[in-house]
């Protein structure tokens, strides 16, 4: 029996061995990282009103954010970072730039675009983005400062 309690312990421990070296060889590659940093963030506000009948308008507010092209770049990624951490997922993209809907409404003219400010407040309150150049061979430059979504800025402004 004691030697049927070894061979069921020894077979355990081998199949542990061979889960753990599965998922060792699973996970995500890491990219080298390369100095400098993206460099001269800056983020605007871009409005789009559209008139509606009875005198209604709908809107979006947008925001902007372009960086310098990164020499060698072959594209671009964005990662999200909020009060809870940083985003495992990458917004991938071969532009210098990244356009993201910030507020939006619908509702009488005479209103203007009503509640703009504080959704925009609400954003830049739990949202950033940060920017890093990805380049030939695995590397990608190091990551840029985070600039807070909804506000018009520049990382030299932060």
């Amino acid at each position: 029996m004691e030697s049927a309690g070894i061979n069921s312990a020894h077979l355990l421990a081998v199949l542990a061995s061979l889960v753990l070296t599965a998922a060792c060889g699973k996970k995500p590659e890491r990219k080298e990282t390369v100095s400098p940093p993206v460099q001269h963030l800056a983020a605007r506000l871009e409005d789009e009103v559209h008139d509606l009948p009875s005198e209604r308008i709908e809107w979006s507010t947008y925001w902007r954010l372009c960086w310098d092209d990164y020499e060698g770049a072959r594209g671009y990624e964005l990662q999200a970072l909020t009060a809870e951490g940083a985003s495992s997922k990458l917004e991938h993209q071969s532009e210098h730039c990244f356009r993201l809907e910030v507020a939006k409404g619908e509702n009488f003219k005479t209103q203007g675009l009503m509640n703009r400010d504080l959704q925009l407040a609400t954003q830049s309150s739990q949202l950033a983005y940060r920017v890093r150049a990805v380049l030939a061979g695995g590397r990608a430059s190091e990551w840029s400062k985070p600039l807070p979504v909804g506000k018009p800025m520049s990382e030299t402004s932060q």
